[in-house]
């Protein structure tokens, strides 16, 4: 007889109730700009590098973007447009440049007023939330018109979204992550607010990866239409991504710089279909 794990649907998150979150934040202005929220609770899933290609891509497309860092330990999506910065002055090339900041103090009050003072005009305000639950990463859920959702090809990392029977591989019960999402699009949804596009994107993924990574594509095909999410590709492990992060570039910076390896097509690609999956750019 199978032993089934549930996670309970008490929708109270650390004393606080989803309505009161997503009150917080919905009787405060806010810009017309697209509001795009990179989170996972789960750390190590390629958040920052997801959140930093999808910045300085819709540059490159020609877009207005601001990119948020709520992480305020790490810093790492400020630090590599920092690096950004760096290198353009250093090889005196023109970049796309995304506006950033980070959140130190960390309110929904805060968040509000940081997006609407640096982010009023621009089209798309880009936001990175540490690999952690807390009230501000609420917010900023709650605030967000899509939501990206990296995960890694593990079922250690899928077991935020949901829980599966180790020897069947069936769906025993939504993960925690999930909960407080879908907790938080059913308060909007009182609240009279539209639903917010969650979005779950296959991150680092390995080439001739075999039968584990089938598996971890059935299981998350399992998930979308149960927890309301679509799916997306991500990046996949390539060690010029890593290279090329640490300098604030991406791959479709290399056509500028001609001191530089050619940029490789599929990278390029990986980036542009991501943007057209987000329905960011046309396809």
């Amino acid at each position: 007889m199978r032993t089934e794990v549930r996670v309970p649907r008490d929708p109270v998150m650390d004393g606080e109730h989803p309505d009161v979150v997503v009150a917080d934040v919905a009787r405060r202005t806010r810009p017309a700009s697209r509001i795009m929220v990179v989170a996972n609770e789960k750390g190590g899933v390629g958040k920052s590098t997801i959140a930093f290609h999808l910045a300085v891509a819709m540059a490159d497309a020609g877009l207005s973007v601001i990119a948020l860092d709520l992480d305020r330990r790490q810093q790492t999506l400020a630090t590599v447009l920092r690096n950004r910065e760096g290198t353009a002055r250093r090889l005196g090339v023109d970049l796309p440049m995304p506006r950033h900041l980070v959140l130190h103090v960390q309110s929904g009050a805060l968040l509000c007023q940081e997006i609407n003072r640096v982010g009023w005009g621009s089209d798309v305000v880009v936001i990175d939330v540490a690999g952690f639950d807390s009230a501000i990463a609420r917010r900023a859920i709650a605030l967000a018109d899509t939501l990206v959702t990296p995960v890694n090809s593990s079922f250690v990392d899928l077991d935020l979204l949901g829980k599966f029977n180790p020897n069947s591989l069936e769906l025993v019960a939504e993960g925690c992550f999930s909960v407080a999402v879908n907790e938080i699009r059913q308060a909007r949804k009182r609240a009279g607010q539209p639903d917010i596009d969650w979005v779950v994107v296959q991150n680092r993924m390995r080439r001739n990866a075999g039968r584990n990574q089938d598996r971890i594509e059935q299981a998350l095909a399992d998930l979308a239409p149960r927890l309301g999410f679509r799916l997306s590709g991500g990046l996949s492990e390539r060690v010029a991504y890593r290279d090329l992060f640490l300098l604030g570039l991406s791959h479709l910076d290399l056509r500028r710089i001609p001191a530089m390896a050619r940029s490789k097509s599929d990278a390029n690609r990986e980036i542009l279909t991501l943007l057209t999956d987000l329905t960011v750019v046309p396809g």
